[in-house]
């Protein structure tokens, strides 16, 4: 799916849950190269201005649709298939000189996708990404 697809899909699918389209849009903009966001639920609440029950919630409906996972406290991963933010990562090289710029490497969408479905931690809805084709509901005319 194409970033772009995915922000429709989005706007369309959390009509009527606030709270979780804003939590899943402050994570995708906080997002380092390759999906990864440091950030805790009590810090997510006070960027949004949000009560730490509504970002409890709205983090439990985007973890039950794949969208992002728990990587460890603090630290989420978004699913790479909807929303992927490329650029280069800093790797670790052991004996590299301190002095030296650290070696980097660069984000690949499918080869990421790969490496996350490898990981026996990450949860299948994460793996098997198939987003529910719900349209929005249609206003009762009125009469």
């Amino acid at each position: 799916m194409d970033s772009l697809d995915f922000l429709k899909w989005m706007a369309i699918y959390f009509h009527d849950d606030n709270a979780a389209l804003r939590v899943l849009l402050y994570l995708m903009g906080t997002q380092e190269p390759g999906g990864t966001i440091k950030a805790t639920q009590r810090e997510i609440a006070g960027a949004l201005k949000l009560n730490r029950v509504h970002v409890n919630r709205a983090m439990g409906r985007v973890y039950a649709l794949g969208l992002v996972h728990m990587v460890d406290r603090g630290l989420y991963q978004l699913n790479p298939q909807a929303s992927l933010r490329g650029g280069s990562i800093e790797v670790a090289e052991p004996g590299r000189p301190p002095h030296r710029k650290p070696a980097t490497r660069k984000v690949d969408q499918l080869e990421l996708i790969a490496d996350l479905d490898e990981d026996p931690t990450v949860p299948s809805e994460f793996k098997q990404l198939m987003l529910p084709g719900r349209e929005p509901r249609q206003r009762k005319a009125e009469g």
